[in-house]
């Protein structure tokens, strides 16, 4: 792809796979609209020539939908309309933040099992309070 920065620009949310490990990895790829009109990576799977594939545009429905901004970093997003994708995220990781933003950046209530602080890390099925307990932990387990 050309890999030109999107400033103002709305980008094309499509399906697609980037090479990676020397195996091709499925991905959701932000284009800019030159490469969406001209396709050249679509079905293109040499990986030395387009490390990027394109296959189609995210969305269940036909109708493409007017630019509509990502609702964790605000980029503009064209996509297929369809009516269980609720919210705009134009990555994976803006779709992680949203849902740990939405949970409250919580942890969960119960306190760390090696100092027996509170858990207070993003994910709710933490089980240590920083890589230092769990390593800890680790290193007590093996003796």
């Amino acid at each position: 792809m050309c890999s030109e920065p999107f400033a103002d620009s709305p980008a094309y949310l499509m399906h697609g796979g980037r090479w990676a490990n020397r195996r091709w990895k499925k991905a959701l790829l932000l284009i800019c609209e030159d490469c969406y009109d001209s396709r050249k990576a679509l079905g293109n799977t040499d990986h030395r020539k387009y490390p990027v594939w394109v296959l189609d545009m995210v969305g269940r429905g036909f109708n493409v939908m007017p630019p509509t901004p990502c609702v964790a970093c605000g980029q503009l997003v064209i996509r297929l309309d369809d009516p269980l994708l609720k919210r705009v995220t134009c990555s994976h990781s803006c779709s992680t933040s949203l849902t740990r933003s939405r949970n409250g950046n919580l942890g969960t209530d119960r306190p760390c099992p090696e100092c027996g602080d509170r858990i207070d890390t993003g994910r709710a099925d933490s089980v240590y309070c920083s890589n230092a307990c769990r390593q800890r932990a680790y290193r007590r387990r093996r003796g």
